[in-house]
This record gives structure tokens, C-alpha cells and sequence, in this order.
């Protein structure tokens, strides 16, 4: 069990020193003059990559949870929903998104 508190932890950690840096490299070109706000923004088409992606890995975990040891299923099947869980909201928040940008 504390074998998982690491690993969320260490990921939680990765995340936050790379969060670190992009606001260190985003406040070195406001300081040169180099930063230009319109380059930044996200394109709703990487929410819905990275959604499909999100929800085809949860359907692989589910479909590979079927063909491994007992020990390992519930929690295949449990990362699996997760991630599935994941993927949707993205396509969600794609869907959301383009409905917002798109004039009436």
C-alpha cells in the first residue's frame, strides 16, 4: 500500500517541478520582451487527442484485465474505469469547448 503513496507522491512532485518551470520560463521572456499571450493558448483539438487516447487506454486496460493472474484484475479494472473516466471528461470538455467557440 505505501508503495502507491510513493508513487502518487512522486508524481504529484514531477508534476509540480514542471508546472515550476514553465512559470520560470514563462517570467523570463515577460522579462526580455519575448512573450506574446495569443502563442499560449490550447487548441480545443488536444483535448479531444488526448481524451481518445485517455479513453482507449482504459479500454485496453479493461479488455487486458481479462487475460491476467486474479491478483491483478481488480486493480487493472479499477485504473482502467479511471482512465476511461478521464478520456470522457476530456471529450466532454472538448465538446463544451467547441459548442463556446463556435459563433451562433
Amino acid at each position: 500500500m505505501t508503495d502507491w503513496v510513493l508513487i502518487i507522491i512522486a508524481a504529484i512532485a514531477c508534476y509540480a517541478f514542471v508546472a515550476y518551470l514553465e512559470h520560470k520560463k514563462k517570467l523570463d521572456l515577460i522579462d526580455r520582451g519575448l512573450w506574446k499571450p495569443e502563442e499560449k493558448q490550447e487548441k480545443p483539438e488536444h483535448k479531444l487527442i488526448t481524451g481518445l487516447f485517455f479513453f482507449l487506454l482504459g479500454v485496453a486496460l479493461l479488455i487486458g484485465s481479462y487475460f491476467v493472474e486474479p491478483d491483478l484484475v481488480s486493480g487493472l479494472r479499477i485504473s482502467g474505469l479511471l482512465t476511461i473516466a478521464a478520456g470522457m471528461a476530456l471529450l466532454v470538455a472538448y465538446a463544451i469547448g467547441k459548442k463556446i467557440l463556435t459563433p451562433v
